[in-house]
């Protein structure tokens, strides 16, 4: 609560409640790997994990997210995406997270011992992220967010710097974001637009949301098959995790 009151009087346009705004172009947004048996930063917490939480919401301005979002992979496990005002604010909360939570040593590590899924190893701060990103290079999203969405996030490792630079400004047109909503149109999918973020000069990470994770392996099918020539020329890698928005804090 004292977060989402703070935090909202901060934002101003830049906050995310209806995704009918762009987000800031230094907005920053990490994505983590699925590793959670429920979702964590929600308004009223788990027992054993309210003491994290709580800390969270007592950080600095520059050590706070202004939203997370609780996503539930296919398989059940959950993993979060978290904005925040800038890329420095990321990182100065990752090394906070890292020290006191991830570390065994750490007088928080206790709360994520709890809520580890059946099966799964405790992410260090190595390998908790999927991927982060810091500008916003593109927002073509639109609509209210419903929680029931899915949301595909994409890392992309680019050939080279050189081909970053081009796609920055062909993969990023109104020809090419027409051309995708075009065809998932044709194709029925119900596509709600993209965010795509800048990791490094060789890297992207990008946030597309569909409205169910059938439309959106329908519509990673697809995009595949239409900027194939494009991938192709771009791209050294490409990977993808898809999750269904569960619950959402600001």
């Amino acid at each position: 609560v004292q977060m989402r009151a703070t935090m909202a009087a901060r934002r101003g346009v830049r906050r995310l409640s209806t995704l009918l705004s762009p987000v800031d172009d230094q907005t920053a947004m990490i994505v983590g790997r699925p590793f959670w048996r429920y979702p964590l930063a929600v308004a009223k917490p788990e027992p054993g994990m309210r003491p994290l939480m709580d800390a969270i919401t007592a950080l600095p301005l520059d050590r706070r997210p202004f939203r997370i979002v609780s996503h539930e992979a296919e398989d059940g496990r959950v993993f979060n995406s978290t904005f925040f005002e800038s890329d420095a604010h990321a990182s100065e909360f990752l090394e906070w997270y890292d020290t006191h939570a991830l570390q065994p040593t750490g007088e928080f590590h206790r709360c994520l011992t709890g809520a580890i899924a059946p099966g799964t190893q405790l992410p260090t701060g190595a390998t908790l992220l999927f991927g982060r990103g810091g500008g916003v290079l593109d927002d073509t999203r639109f609509g209210e967010y419903q929680l029931g969405m899915a949301v595909r996030f994409s890392l992309a490792s680019f050939r080279s710097a050189k081909e970053e630079r081009q796609a920055a400004v062909s993969g990023t047109s109104a020809a090419f974001e027409q051309r995708i909503a075009d065809a998932m149109a044709r194709e029925g999918i119900a596509y709600f637009g993209r965010l795509v973020m800048r990791v490094d000069t060789t890297r992207w990470i990008t946030m597309s949301r569909y409205g169910s994770l059938a439309e959106a392996h329908a519509g990673t099918a697809l995009v595949r098959v239409l900027c194939a020539d494009e991938m192709q020329r771009w791209f050294s890698s490409y990977e993808t995790i898809l999750g269904t928005a569960s619950r959402l804090l600001d």
